[in-house]
C-alpha cells in the first residue's frame, strides 16, 4: 500500500489542475484483487498531498500580507485549508513581531488541526519572507540557500531532510521508520527496546547558530527561512531577497531587504480616488468624509472604493422622478410614445391614460388605418378563456367554447362537463350494465354473458368451451353446470368431481343393500366380496356356498366321507360295525361310502339274526335361527314284507 500512496502523492504533484477522483490510479502495477484498495489508498494520499500543498500556498500568501480567502479547489476541504493556514501564518507573524514564544500548544488547544499549528510555528519562527520562481540577476550576490531542505526548513520532513539533485528525500532518526507519505516518522517497535536513547540529546550544547538536528551519527545545522548556512556549517547569514529577485514585490513597488525578510514600498502615485498612507500603501479616499463630493442638498453622499455616490434622501413613487435638488417631480409620460396608435395620451399627476379616438365595442378593435372597427378573433390570438377540452370557435364580436362529443359546454365556467349517458339514457344504451367514462360510456355484461358485436347487447357465453368442469359440462343460459360420471358426484366447488362411497351410502338398507356380504368402495364404483367358503354369483352381489364336497375342493381322504356345511365342509371317518364291510357302490363317488353286511360266521346267531343288509350315510343341510316348532325333514323307510310307513 505504500507504493500506492506514493503514486497518489506523485499524481497530485504532476496534475495540480485535476481532481484527485479523476486521476489515472489504474496504472498502478498491483495484483487484480488489490486494485480497488490501492486506488482508495492512492486517492487518500492524493488528497493529503493537495491539502499539504494548499496549506503551503496559504502560508506563502499569508507571509505576503494578502487577504486570507477560501480559494477554488476540487475538494472544499482543501480550499478551506488554504485559508486556515494563511490565517494561522499571519497569527504566527504577529507573534514573531511581538517577539513571543513560538509555542504551538496554545494553537493546538483551539482544535484547528495540525496544519494550522505547523503554519503558526513556521511563520512565528521565520517571519515574513516570500520565495518566488524568478531567476537571480545579481551574479555577484552571495549564494542562495543551497537546497530545498534549507529553503523550506521544517516543512518538508518530520525528522531529517536530505537535499538531492531532483529535490529532497526524508529520513527518520534511529528507532523510527518513514510513513507512506514519505514525510512523517513513527516509532519502529520492531527495533526499539528498553534503554534506547533519543538523538535529540546530540544537540545539547550545540554549536549551531539557529537550528540543530541529530542524525544518529552526528548533528546537522540549518537556518531559518530568510537565512542561509555559511561555509563553516554552523553560522547563518541573512539572504538578500531583493538582490536575488526572490521577493514578490509588484510592478510600481520597490524591494527593501530586512534581516530574514524584505518589505515592498510603492514608488508610483495612487490613482483617482486613492491616497497613500504613511506605510506607502494606496488606500481609498473617503470623499464624503473629506467633503469633496458634489452631492446636492437633497442627496446623501455614500463612499465607494475609489469614488462616491449621491443617493436621494427621499424615495419617489411610480410616475415621479428626482430633480437636481433631490425633490420628486411628476413625469410627463406623454412626452414619449406611451400610448398605442388610435389613442391620445393624457398626462395625470403621477401617471397617464390613453383615450381612444374611435371607440369600438367589446370584441372589436380599430383597423390598421384606425378608421373602422373590425372583429377580434380571440381564438386565433389566444385571448379566449376556453378551458380544458373545450375548443374556441370565433363569431362576430365574441366567441364560444365548443366541447367534443360526450361533453356539454358550461358557458359560465368555459369548461366541458362530462355527459353521464348511463343516467341520461338509462336502459337505452346497454342491454345489461352501463359504465360511464370520461366523454363516453361502456357496456358490460353479467357473469355468464359476453358483449355482442354491437358492444351494447349481451349474448350467452358458452363456458363449456373453456372446460371449467373436471368431467362433464352442461351449458345453460347465462351459466353452466358441471356433472360427473357414474360413481362420482359434484364437489362443493361445483366444478370438480369426488368419488361416491356407494357402500356407505346404501349401508344398512336390508334387501336394498348393494352386497349380500361385504361392500368394498373403489374409485368411481364398488365391488362385493364373499366370506371364505362362499363364491360371488353372476349378479356380482350375491354369495353362494362353494360346496367343496361337490366340486372336489376338499382335502378328505379316501377313507373319509366329505359332507358340506355352510362356508366349508367336514371330513367324516366312516367306521362299519362288526360283520359289515365298507364299500362304494358302482358308479358312486368316494363320498357315498356305505357299510354292507358280510357273511356271518358259523353259529354267529347275532349276525345271522341281523336283517340290516347295508348302512348308508346321508347328510342334510339344516338352516339355523328358525322359529320352532317347524318341520325340518321327513323320512320314509320300507320294510320287507310290510307297507311303507313314514
Amino acid at each position: 500500500m505504500s507504493e500506492c500512496c506514493t503514486r497518489g502523492s506523485e499524481l497530485a504533484k504532476q496534475n495540480p489542475d485535476q481532481d484527485c477522483a479523476n486521476l489515472p490510479y489504474g496504472l498502478i502495477n498491483v495484483q487484480s484483487e488489490d486494485i480497488e484498495n490501492c486506488r482508495i489508498t492512492a486517492r487518500v494520499c492524493c488528497h493529503r498531498e493537495r491539502r499539504s500543498q494548499e496549506c503551503y500556498d496559504g502560508i506563502m500568501h499569508g507571509r505576503s500580507g494578502g487577504v486570507c480567502k477560501t480559494r477554488f479547489s476540487f475538494d472544499e476541504c482543501q480550499g478551506k485549508e488554504y485559508k486556515k493556514c494563511c490565517e494561522c501564518c499571519q497569527l504566527g507573524l504577529v507573534a514573531h513581531r511581538q517577539l513571543l514564544r513560538c509555542d504551538i500548544s496554545s494553537v493546538k488547544s483551539l482544535n484547528l488541526g495540525s496544519y494550522c499549528a505547523e503554519a503558526y510555528k513556521d511563520c512565528c519562527l521565520n517571519g515574513k519572507i516570500v520565495a518566488t520562481n524568478r531567476p537571480p540577476t545579481a551574479t555577484s550576490a552571495p549564494l542562495q540557500p543551497s537546497g530545498m531542505c534549507e529553503r523550506f526548513l521544517g516543512r518538508l520532513c518530520e525528522h531529517i531532510c536530505i537535499n538531492t539533485a531532483s529535490g529532497h528525500v526524508c529520513r527518520c532518526r534511529e528507532g523510527y521508520r518513514l510513513q507512506a507519505d514519505d514525510k512523517t516518522c513513527i516509532l519502529d517497535t520492531s527495533t526499539s527496546g528498553p534503554g534506547q536513547s533519543s538523538d535529540d540529546s546530540q544537540c545539547e550544547n550545540s554549536p549551531c547558530e539557529q537550528s540543530c538536528l541529530g542524525t544518529g551519527t552526528g548533528i546537522q545545522c540549518s537556518c531559518l527561512l530568510g537565512y542561509q548556512l555559511n561555509r563553516d556549517g554552523l553560522s547563518c547569514d541573512d539572504v538578500n531577497e531583493c538582490a536575488y529577485n526572490t521577493d514578490d514585490c509588484q510592478e510600481g513597488q520597490e524591494c527593501f531587504n530586512t534581516m530574514g525578510s524584505f518589505t515592498c514600498r510603492r514608488i508610483l502615485g495612487c490613482g483617482t480616488g486613492y491616497e497613500m498612507n504613511p506605510a506607502g500603501e494606496c488606500v481609498d479616499m473617503d470623499e464624503c468624509e473629506l467633503g469633496v463630493d458634489e452631492c446636492e442638498a437633497g442627496f446623501e453622499c455614500t463612499n465607494q472604493p475609489g469614488s462616491f455616490r449621491c443617493v436621494p434622501r427621499i424615495q419617489c413613487g411610480v410616475g415621479y422622478n428626482y430633480d437636481r435638488t433631490g425633490n420628486c417631480v411628476d413625469i410627463n409620460e406623454c412626452d414619449g410614445s406611451s400610448c398605442p396608435r388610435g389613442t391620445k395620451c393624457i398626462n395625470t399627476v403621477g401617471s397617464y391614460r390613453c383615450q381612444r379616438l374611435v371607440t369600438c365595442g367589446a370584441g372589436y378593435e380599430l383597423n390598421e388605418d384606425e378608421s373602422n372597427c373590425e372583429d377580434i378573433d380571440e381564438c386565433a390570438r389566444g385571448t379566449h378563456d376556453c378551458q380544458g377540452l373545450s375548443e374556441c370557435k370565433n363569431n362576430r364580436g365574441s366567441y364560444i367554447c365548443q366541447c367534443p362529443s360526450g361533453y356539454t359546454a358550461d358557458q359560465s365556467t368555459r369548461t366541458c362537463q362530462d355527459i353521464d349517458e348511463c343516467i341520461r339514457f338509462a336502459g337505452r344504451v346497454c342491454a345489461q350494465s352501463c359504465i360511464n367514462t370520461e366523454g363516453s360510456y361502456t357496456c358490460e355484461c353479467r357473469e355468464g354473458f359476453e358483449l355482442a358485436g354491437d358492444n351494447r347487447n349481451c349474448k350467452d357465453l358458452n363456458e363449456c368451451d373453456n372446460n371449467p368442469c373436471e368431467q362433464r359440462c352442461i351449458n345453460v343460459y347465462g351459466s353452466f353446470q358441471c356433472s360427473c360420471n357414474r360413481g362420482y358426484r359434484v364437489a362443493s366447488d361445483g366444478r370438480t368431481c369426488e368419488d361416491t362411497d356407494e357402500c356407505a351410502l346404501y349401508s344398512g338398507q336390508g334387501q336394498g343393500s348393494l352386497c349380500m356380504h361385504e361392500c368394498v368402495n373403489t374409485r368411481g364404483s364398488y365391488t362385493c366380496r364373499c366370506p371364505p367358503g362362499y363364491e360371488l354369483l353372476q349378479d356380482d352381489r350375491s354369495c353362494a356356498d362353494l360346496k367343496e364336497c361337490d366340486t372336489g375342493l376338499h382335502n378328505c381322504t379316501e377313507q373319509q366321507e366329505c359332507f358340506n356345511i355352510r362356508g366349508g365342509y367336514r371330513c367324516h371317518d366312516v367306521t362299519c360295525p362288526d360283520n359289515y364291510v365298507k364299500t362304494t357302490p358302482t358308479g358312486s363317488s368316494a363320498d357315498e361310502q356305505r357299510c354292507v353286511k358280510g357273511p356271518c360266521k358259523v353259529l354267529d346267531i347275532d349276525c345271522i339274526m341281523e336283517r340290516t343288509t347295508a348302512i348308508s350315510y346321508n347328510y342334510l343341510d339344516l338352516p339355523s335361527n328358525l322359529v320352532t316348532p317347524v318341520d325340518l325333514i321327513s323320512m320314509k323307510a320300507q320294510v320287507r314284507g310290510a307297507k311303507a310307513s313314514s
